[in-house]
């Protein structure tokens, strides 16, 4: 399937733009660390900072994740806005011509599920995009589970559902229950990108579109 990636990013980025100057700033977001909504937009704007800039030192961890978060505390949301719209317009250019990583685009549009599941609404993604970073995401799980020596295995579970366990926004005890193996825990281990929820998020279900 042909993707425009840059068209999925920008759809993103808008969304997270809505959700963000719609709802208290202030909000907890419950998917990620402790972050707040304008420490997400702080940190998906300082994404495309560090990319410009060259500095990728501890990326993807939580130390370049988290000087993200505090290089924007004391900025305003419409700065933090503003300085994200000024630099994703190349880079959304970058995504469409192939020239730009995928998982830049699935990590913004988790972003925007977060955002979503703590405002009470439902993830708004494009459903192509949706089929097809599910199946991309699938097939890197087939390829780990081969370098791990496990055979491969059919995971149950929706296009959505693929997305946000293996980005971490499902619990252990969840995904178990899209194996139909009688010992999971090897392929648990080998799922999670970013380890597992602690606690069940309860999201609705998206709306493609």
């Amino acid at each position: 399937m042909d993707i425009d990636l840059g068209t999925a990013y920008r759809s993103a980025r808008l969304e997270i733009t809505r959700l963000a100057t719609s709802h208290d700033e202030s909000r907890r977001v419950p998917a990620t660390p402790a972050w707040t909504i304008h420490d997400v937009v702080a940190h998906v704007a300082g994404v495309i900072e560090d990319g410009r800039n060259g500095n990728f030192a501890g990326a993807p961890g939580e130390s370049w994740t988290a000087a993200q978060v505090e290089r924007g505390r004391d900025k305003s949301l419409d700065m933090l806005h503003g300085e994200w719209q000024a630099g994703a317009s190349a880079f959304e250019a970058l995504l469409t011509s192939g020239s730009a990583p995928w998982h830049s685009v699935a990590d913004v549009v988790s972003h925007q599920a977060d955002l979503a599941q703590a405002c009470g609404e439902s993830a708004r993604i494009p459903a192509d995009f949706l089929s097809w970073v599910s199946a991309t995401l699938r097939g890197a799980y087939t390829t780990s589970l081969a370098a791990a020596g496990l055979a491969p295995i059919v995971v149950a579970a929706s296009d959505f559902e693929i997305l946000r366990g293996r980005f971490g926004r499902r619990t252990r005890d969840e995904v178990a229950k899209w194996f139909a193996v009688d010992a999971p825990e090897p392929y648990l281990d080998a799922f999670f990108i970013f380890g597992s929820a602690a606690q069940p998020l309860n999201e609705l279900a998206p709306i493609t579109f």
